[in-house]
């Protein structure tokens, strides 16, 4: 199962399809987080990295991810350039 709190709507759609969900409703949300993350061929790479506690608190930012520290308690943050 994909990390909820690192890809939220992917792990939604996961959810979907595991209770149920009508395929075509599926497909339909699967085509436009796809074109969520085509638009204007922005590559979406994290810039920075940040732990979160059991409570949801983002803490200990880091420009790098340390692979050593669990992953699941690891966030990627994005940045999206809206310069044309």
């Amino acid at each position: 199962m994909l990390n909820k709190v690192a890809n939220p709507i992917d792990a939604i759609i996961d959810f979907a399809i595991s209770a149920g969900a009508d395929t075509f409703w599926i497909n339909n949300a699967k085509d436009e987080l796809k074109k969520l993350r085509e638009i204007k061929q922005i590559e979406i790479l994290p810039v920075a990295y940040a732990k979160i506690n059991d409570r949801g608190d983002l803490y200990d930012l880091r420009l790098q991810n340390n692979p050593y520290n669990d992953q699941t308690k690891i966030v990627p943050l994005y940045r999206i350039n809206t310069n044309d």
